[in-house]
């Protein structure tokens, strides 16, 4: 008996080192399949993919300490260039397969759905095409999807509904097309859904207000039409609800921050939403997004100074208005941590109450343009610091501009055309050295042209036309640097030449002073600025001849020389 025990023992430790063998076999020859199919291996992770040593040591293979089996393939953020080999799914084993952020193109395999112990599954951000495989609900197990930044096509499929233990789907920005399978609503575990920028279409399905468990809802750049389901609004572990640039409609509920009261991002701008703001968004103190811009809305902006959290404010491009009443700024002083505040393009009257200098000085974007509101610039805006981006445009300001605004040392782009601005430009708006753009043009603006110009080291466009400057143009200002690209002094009063200096903005497409007082000769340095392609002399008492060096500008698409007084031979372009 002790006998047969014995052989039985022996015969079974044959046949196990047998099938271990097997197994690590068709692993291995599963793995070598995967590297073949690379084609570019700029870090030569697959270099020690060989027999010399086991393959749970190689390099992206994570093994099971007990069996030795394939367990995870983690070959993320190493530039491969590929397609994935239908191979892997003779890593029966295997939990995890995440590649994403390389170049693996072709489509899915779709004996990837033949792998019922995986859960995370990762290819975002690849060149994968071709539609979903069918049958992924196969995969059971599945709690991680990210196919987030391929070239997938087709249609979400319906039985993505039963894999009931997913805790996060993401197939955002692809080119899915249909609708949102309400079947989708029936993953209670769900967390995170992202199905941006496809071309989804259709309603959003009253189903997945039955996602109880949701953190996260991003549906943002889609096709979506009709009235946003009540139900999704009462998912209370919101924290990120996301449906802009869309064709949604409705009102926003006036109890939104009741029945989210986790929320902290919420886009619903570029839709065609109407009505009121809910003045309860004031209790959603947790916010630090809000993006409600581009959409149909109407009334008062409500006092948002209990929001200390937030970070972005976009109400921009509605139909919102003020009563002349711009109070609900000075609320905003409380959100000390505001970067961004969007109102342009709404029915905003009154005037800038002096509280602007308080708002945060961490103020990156400020902008009210195509509005109504008048008044003075409030000599307070220069505290603002850390602006970047000013946006003050048709608007009906009036008075001058204020010295203070040479406090933006950050000041990038300065946009306050199309208003009633009077007085002289201040020198002390040389001081904004990082300009790129400077457009004040379509005031009243007078006096002369600042030296003080000349300091813009990084300016790329400069318009000053449609004012009432006089005096000559400075070299400091015609002359900035080779970055500039368009220039405008059009429309004022400007005497004496045009400077030499200009011929040092080899970069210049666009130069209009037109309708000046302009005379002398025109600079030979013109032909040094190549990529010329508009230029409007017309308008002023130029003389001389027109320099036979200007044949070499043969970027010239539009030239205006009318009403010109010249002396001497006439030589076109």
């Amino acid at each position: 008996m002790s006998n047969l025990l014995c052989f039985s023992l022996f015969l079974f430790s044959i046949l196990s080192a047998a099938t271990s063998r097997s197994i690590n076999e068709t692993e291995t020859q599963a793995l070598l399949a995967i590297k073949a199919r690379i084609l570019i291996d700029p870090y030569e992770v697959f270099v020690s993919w060989n027999g010399s040593r086991h393959f749970c040591d190689w390099p992206g293979v994570i093994c099971g300490r007990r069996h030795r089996r394939v367990t995870a393939l983690r070959l993320p953020s190493l530039n491969l260039v590929g397609d994935l080999s239908p191979y892997i799914a003779n890593l029966t084993f295997l939990k995890v397969i995440n590649v994403g952020n390389n170049s693996f193109r072709g489509p899915i395999p779709r004996e990837v759905t033949n792998l019922h112990r995986l859960e995370e599954l990762v290819l975002a951000n690849n060149s994968f095409h071709g539609e979903l495989p069918r049958h992924l609900a196969r995969c059971s197990n599945l709690k991680f999807v990210n196919l987030n930044q391929n070239a997938l096509v087709g249609e979400i499929h319906a039985e993505l509904g039963s894999l009931s233990k997913l805790r996060m789907l993401q197939l955002a920005m692809n080119n899915f097309t249909g609708t949102i399978p309400p079947s989708i609503g029936n993953i209670s575990s769900l967390q995170y859904l992202s199905l941006m920028q496809n071309q989804l279409e259709g309603h959003i399905p009253i189903e997945l207000g039955h996602l109880s468990n949701l953190r996260f809802l991003q549906l943002a750049s889609n096709k979506f039409s009709g009235t946003v389901p009540k139900e999704l609004y009462n998912i209370s572990s919101i924290f990120f609800f996301g449906l802009a640039d869309n064709q949604l409609q409705g009102q926003v509920p006036p109890y939104i921050s009741l029945s989210l009261p986790n929320l902290r991002f919420i886009y619903l701008g570029k839709n065609k939403f109407s009505g009121p703001i809910p003045t309860s968004i004031a209790n959603a103190t947790g916010l630090i997004q809000l993006d409600m811009g581009s959409n149909e809305l109407s009334g008062p902006i409500p006092n948002l100074g209990s929001l200390q959290n937030l970070q972005a404010l976009n109400f921009g491009d509605n139909f919102l208005d003020s009563s002349s009443d711009l109070s609900f700024l000075s609320s905003l002083t409380n959100c000390t941590n505001l970067s961004l505040l969007w109102l342009y393009k709404n029915n905003l009257t009154g005037v800038l109450p002096d509280s602007i200098g308080n708002l945060s000085t961490n103020l990156n974007q400020f902008r009210i343009e195509t509005n109504f509101i008048s008044g003075t610039i409030a000599k307070g805006i220069g505290n603002l610091v850390g602006l970047e981006y000013l946006g003050l445009f048709e608007n009906m300001f009036t008075s001058t501009i204020p010295d203070s605004i040479g406090k933006f040392s950050k000041l990038k782009y300065l946009y306050a055309y199309t208003n009633r601005i009077t007085g002289e430009i201040p020198l002390s708006l040389g001081n904004m050295t990082q300009l790129i753009v400077l457009s004040i043009e379509d005031n009243l603006l007078q006096g002369n042209i600042p030296v003080t110009m000349g300091n813009f080291n990084h300016l790329e466009q400069l318009d000053l036309s449609q004012n009432r400057l006089n005096g000559t143009i400075p070299k400091e200002a015609i002359g900035l640097c080779s970055s500039i690209i368009g220039v405008s002094f059009a429309s004022n009063g400007l005497t004496g030449t045009l400077p030499s200096e200009v011929g040092n903005c080899k970069n210049l497409i666009l130069l209009d002073v037109s309708n000046n007082n302009l005379y002398g000769e025109i600079p030979s340095s013109l032909e040094n600025c190549l990529m010329l392609e508009l230029l409007s002399l017309q308008g002023n008492s130029f003389n001389g001849t027109i320099p036979s060096s200007s044949k070499r500008l043969r970027s010239i698409q539009v030239l205006d020389l009318s009403i010109m007084i010249f002396q001497g031979e006439y030589r076109s372009f």
